[in-house]
C-alpha cells in the first residue's frame, strides 16, 4: 500500500477507512482514496515503466476489452489507450507489456545449451525466465509488443505462436501490438502462416485516435476595459 496522506481528513493519515459497522462482526476497513490512486499508478508502472506518464485521453475503444484477445496496429498513441484502460482497473490487476525480444530471450533459456540454435542474442539468455510459460502465464493480460527484436532467428514465428497458444490454453487474454510502419505480415521477422492461423478470429483494430496535447483555454483579462466603457454618451434630448 502506498504512503497515506497524513493530512487526509477521511483516514487521518492511516490510509484506511472503517466500513459501516455490522454487529456482531468485527470492524472492517477499506483503502482510503488518498492511497488508492497511488496504488493504481504504481500498478500501471509495474505493467510498463513510464506508462503512467503517457498523455491522457477522454475515451478509448480498448476499454472493457481486457478479457479478450485483441490485435492492435498503432503507433505510440497505443500507450495512451493502454493507460486509459489500466488506470480504470483495480490496483491488484496484473498486466504486463512484453517485447518480442523478451519472448525469444526466454525461449533461448531452454535451448541455449543444446548447441542447436544460433542467435546473435544468445548471450542474453534469461536467468529470470527459464521458459516461455514462466514469462507469459502469470499476468491477467499480456501485451505482446512487436518490432523490438531486430536480430534474425528462424524460430521467431514459432516462439510467438507458442506464447499466444500458451495464454489461450490458460484461458487468459493477449493483446498483440504492432506498428503501421512495420506491420505483422509477410516479411516480418515473426510472421508465418502458422502465426496467421493463430490470429484468425481476433478483432483487429487498425485506427486509434491520435493523442494531441490539450491546449488550455485562453482567459479573458477582465481588467481591460472595452473601448466604450467609461465614456459619457449623449442621450437624446440631453444638453
Amino acid at each position: 500500500m502506498s504512503a497515506p496522506d497524513l493530512k487526509c481528513s477521511l483516514c487521518r493519515g492511516t490510509g484506511l477507512v472503517e466500513e459501516e459497522p455490522s454487529p456482531p462482526h468485527p470492524p472492517s476497513y477499506r483503502r482510503c482514496a488518498c492511497v488508492l490512486r497511488q496504488d493504481i499508478i504504481s500498478n500501471v508502472e509495474r505493467g510498463l515503466v513510464g506508462l503512467s506518464k503517457a498523455p491522457t485521453i477522454d475515451a478509448s475503444p480498448l476499454l472493457d476489452k481486457h478479457t479478450q484477445n485483441l490485435w492492435v496496429t498503432a503507433g505510440t498513441e497505443f500507450l495512451s489507450h493502454l493507460r486509459h484502460v489500466a488506470v480504470r482497473r483495480p490496483a491488484v490487476w496484473a498486466f504486463r507489456v512484453i517485447s518480442d525480444a523478451e519472448l525469444v530471450t526466454a525461449w533461448l533459456a531452454t535451448v541455449a545449451f543444446s548447441g542447436e540454435v544460433i542467435d546473435p542474442d544468445a548471450y542474453m539468455v534469461s536467468t529470470k525466465y527459464l521458459s516461455i510459460p514462466d514469462l507469459v502465464v502469470p499476468p491477467d493480460l499480456v501485451v505482446l509488443r512487436m518490432g523490438v527484436k531486430v536480430a534474425r532467428n528462424e524460430a521467431s514465428p514459432e516462439v510467438l505462436a507458442e506464447a499466444i497458444n500458451t495464454r489461450t490454453h490458460e484461458g487468459k487474454a493477449t493483446w498483440l501490438w504492432d506498428e503501421p510502419a512495420h506491420p505483422l505480415n509477410v516479411g516480418h521477422l515473426f510472421w508465418s502462416s502458422g502465426v496467421g492461423r493463430v490470429l484468425t478470429g481476433w478483432e483487429h483494430i487498425t485506427s486509434l485516435a491520435p493523442t494531441t496535447p490539450k491546449t488550455p483555454k485562453k482567459k479573458t483579462d477582465s481588467s481591460k476595459k472595452s473601448p466604450n466603457r467609461g465614456r459619457k454618451t449623449l442621450r437624446r434630448g440631453g444638453s
